[in-house]
């Protein structure tokens, strides 16, 4: 089971609200107070400025009480005002801004190379450290890029260029920056620039961690990941949590959240790859389970116990960061995520018990941290975007929602099924984690075909197709015109699966090499559009079958679990060493599922169920009805 955080603003905490804030932490098993609104740093304003005694009091107060208390504060500036700030964010305190490629500045981004700025913040930050917090965290607008669209991708400041010319030896117009840092593959222009972003960041996190220790060197210094601080800032989230923790223990809130899409299965496979990443890194993780901006008119409770839920049966993180207090309004006032988290502790508490010491299964996602320093990039991006705003969408895995919203578990380490890699990823996986097979998509195909894999391509151009004839089905798709599809010249000995059309092209294929390797193979350039799937191209039941029975062909067996024809339906499964297996099924749709018919990899002789009932008849089990946005989950053996 893992940990429960509860995030509160200082503003909804006083000598009324407080012991109900204690009494409702302990029914919802809080054990980390993470307390926000302490200050804006920048602008020197808010409490920690104006009545410090208070921040201190309520710090102490909740450590009495036994909750581990961490201070959270906000960091460089998001670029943009939050939902629930005050007109005083809006000062940036003469600070140095974070200036983009095309010269403009965020009014509400601050560069950390600023000599000023550091030693305010140092400041800042042994104020709070003598409170003794066991933590202090910084916001997720710890980042150099991606601010409220005023510019496009940075920092460019006199200090960020001085280091950057430096680092090339040579004086580059500001003109001519776009063209040698962001078009082509990894130049030492891209290297460079890279590196001095990067260690523009980790320096900050270092000068701050001696700041910190100056005062208490037991107080836990770290930050919140955001998409940019992966790679796209010079560093990544591991390097950067080890810089603030110095001698202490790292810890990382990652980044994916409830709020950010209904289909909130993609927020949890995006938490999942990061947790891998940090796996054997000796960091804390815990996850962003933000229900931002709050309350539930805005944002259901569902999504989040369903996050909640989904991140627990996978094991993934050590901790859930639960937003289930206002941030601007009396502590009574929603309390309806704080109702439904109590009510499902039941649920919970079943899949604990379903998964605890089992292994994930599934089709391995494959997700390289750092892309961007080889991405190949055209001179014209896709849509005509922003560069900035491609590499920041280019975090987001196109390979793991597209099997998560089509019912194929996934797993991020090892698996003895094949393994999804699409885009860039495909210059960076290991050769030999292709053992299995792989599932592709065109640009995959065609960067494996350039390493030297045979995978039944031999070349394919950029092409606009408007409908998708599937051979098996002998039916045909409409209005998938939105989608990046290429025109592939395959292998005589693939099996083509679609066409589309107009012109016939393969669709899709299946292909075994002279090594028996096998790969299902789909015609998309997946980044070559924004993150979020084409109904129509992605989210057909088809598709859901081609994949399905592609996938299997590649493996040389069945899937763990199929449950075909129930849109948006995720399922996440788990094997114990006896062979038995759990699975939890979410079904993120506004349509109940009537009476979910589950085909099993092999025949069971029996069933557990959590939340659900059913019937079992060897390698077929049918369920209950699942609601709309429920949870069922079963173990059988």
């Amino acid at each position: 089971m893992h940990r429960f955080f509860a995030p509160i603003a200082l503003g909804t905490v006083n000598e009324e609200s407080f012991p109900i804030f204690v009494k409702q932490f302990r029914e919802a098993k809080i054990e980390r107070v993470m307390i926000c609104g302490i200050g804006e740093i920048k602008a020197s304003d808010g409490p920690l400025f104006e009545s410090p005694e208070t921040v201190a009091k309520w710090i102490a107060a909740f450590r009495a009480e036994g909750f581990e208390v961490c201070a959270w504060l906000n960091a460089l500036g998001h670029g943009a005002l939050l939902a629930h700030a005050e007109g005083a964010d809006e000062r940036a305190g003469g600070f140095r801004h974070i200036v983009g490629l095309d010269g403009r500045h965020s009014e509400q981004g601050i560069c950390p190379t600023d000599p000023d700025f550091r030693a305010h913040y140092a400041s800042c930050l042994q104020r709070v450290a003598a409170m003794h917090p066991q933590m202090i965290m910084l916001d997720d607008d710890f980042r150099l890029n991606v601010r409220d669209g005023a510019y496009d991708i940075g920092c460019f400041c006199e200090n960020h260029l001085h280091a950057f010319y430096k680092a090339v030896g040579e004086e580059i117009p500001k003109s001519e920056l776009r063209k040698k840092l962001f078009t082509g593959g990894k130049n030492r222009y891209r290297s460079a620039w890279m590196q001095v972003m990067g260690d523009s960041l980790l320096n900050f996190a270092r000068e701050m961690r001696a700041a910190v220790d100056a005062v208490d060197e037991t107080v836990r210094l770290s930050f919140c990941a955001c998409y940019d601080t992966w790679d796209m800032d010079g560093t990544d989230c591991i390097a950067l949590a080890r810089a603030f923790a110095g001698n202490t223990k790292p810890f990382l809130r990652t980044i994916g959240a409830p709020y950010h899409d209904r289909r909130v299965a993609a927020a949890v496979e995006s938490t999942r790859m990061q947790a891998e990443w940090c796996r054997d890194s000796g960091i804390e993780v815990f996850a962003e389970g933000d229900v931002y901006p709050r309350p539930r008119y805005n944002v259901p409770a569902k999504s989040l116990e369903i996050f909640d839920q989904a991140l627990l049966a996978a094991g993934a993180v050590e901790g859930d960061q639960k937003y289930m207090f206002d941030y601007v309004r009396r502590v009574d006032y929603e309390t309806g995520y704080l109702a439904r988290h109590l009510k499902n502790a039941p649920v919970r508490d079943g899949l604990d018990r379903l998964f605890v010491g089992k292994r994930q299964v599934g089709v391995r996602v494959f997700e390289a941290m750092h892309k961007v320093e080889a991405w190949e990039l055209p001179e014209m991006l896709p849509g005509g975007v922003a560069v900035g705003r491609y590499l920041h969408k280019g975090f987001r895995s196109r390979a793991a929602r597209f099997l998560a919203e089509l019912t194929v578990p996934t797993v991020y380490g090892e698996s003895d099924y094949p393994v999804a890699v699409f885009g860039e990823n495909a210059r960076h996986i290991p050769l030999d984690t292709l053992k299995n097979g792989a599932v592709l998509d065109a640009t995959a195909a065609r960067l494996l075909t350039q390493r030297g894999v045979d995978v039944g391509w031999i070349s394919s151009v950029s092409q606009h197709f408007t409908k998708e004839y599937f051979i098996k089905n002998r039916d045909t798709v409409m209005g998938i015109s939105a989608a990046p599809l290429e025109n592939m010249t395959i292998s005589p000995h693939a099996t083509v699966l679609s066409l589309l059309q107009p012109g016939d092209a393969p669709g899709a294929y299946l292909y075994e090499n002279e090594e028996g390797v096998r790969f299902f193979v789909l015609a998309e350039n997946s980044y070559g559009r924004m993150p979020e799937p084409i109904r129509e191209y992605h989210n057909n039941y088809y598709r859901q079958q081609q994949l399905a029975e592609g996938i299997e062909w590649v493996a040389k067996k069945t899937l763990p679990v199929h449950c075909l024809g129930n849109p948006y339906l995720y399922a996440i499964t788990a094997k114990g060493e006896a062979g038995e297996m759990a699975v939890a099924l979410f079904n993120i749709f506004e349509d109940e599922i009537l009476a979910p018919r589950i085909l099993l990899d092999k025949p069971y002789n029996g069933v557990r169920f959590v939340n659900c009932d059913g019937h079992l008849e060897g390698d077929v089990l049918t369920l209950s009805e699942l609601p709309p946005f429920g949870t069922a989950a079963f173990e059988v053996f």
